[in-house]
């Protein structure tokens, strides 16, 4: 059976645990269409440290939304999902987040 799903990731949030920096943050990231793929993220800390993460397909089991842990120890300035460009995303405008300042 084919079908015409579209595959558009966003990044709905960022959070820290217990509103402290120093405690690591949670991400929070949405499937806006049908169509499910693993996906790589990249968070970028204030102090320079980075963390590449890949989120297998299963995350998307339990709905369109998943949010998750991050050891960061300073501010996060930015989110960016599939920073490699490899998935067919439809609307890449929403895949990263950037602190506001």
């Amino acid at each position: 059976m084919l079908n015409t799903w579209k595959l558009d990731l966003a990044v709905k949030d960022v959070k820290y645990i217990d509103d402290k920096v120093e405690n690591g943050s949670m991400i929070t990231i949405q499937n806006q269409e049908k169509m499910v793929m693993p996906v790589t993220v990249l968070i970028k800390e204030a102090n320079g440290q980075q963390h590449r993460i890949n989120l297998p397909v299963e995350v998307w089991q339990r709905g369109p939304t998943w949010t998750f842990g991050v050891q960061t120890t300073s501010e996060v300035k930015e989110v960016i999902l599939d920073p490699d460009k490899k998935l067919p995303d439809y609307n890449r405008t929403n895949n990263s987040w950037k602190k506001a300042f």
